[in-house]
């Protein structure tokens, strides 16, 4: 089977999605509320290394985080703590040959 490049990139984005938002919920399953208060500690987090090795986790982590997000029911956190998500991503991508 002939998968193409924009396929494989899509799945890899919704993989990504899909671990960051179970890495968050459990979290916050084991430990009310560090993943979710004004000051946050994610694990999750940890997978923005993902984007050293494809551009496919930048859509991933940010779509991810957004989903996550959801459940604090802070527009605040769904808005700029999805930002710094994709900035992390993105600034880890682009530093990716130093």
């Amino acid at each position: 089977m002939n998968i193409s490049r924009k396929n494989r990139g899509l799945a890899t984005s919704a993989v990504i999605a899909a671990l960051y938002v179970a890495l968050t919920c459990s979290q916050n399953a084991i430990f009310p509320g560090s993943a979710s208060m004004a000051i946050q500690f994610r694990v999750s987090e940890a997978l923005c290394v993902l984007a050293l090795f494809t551009p496919s986790a930048i859509p991933g982590l940010t779509v991810g985080c957004f989903i996550a997000n959801i459940a604090s029911f802070n527009a605040m956190d769904m808005i700029f703590g999805t930002f710094a998500t994709l900035l992390a991503a993105v600034t880890t991508y682009l530093l990716r040959k130093m």
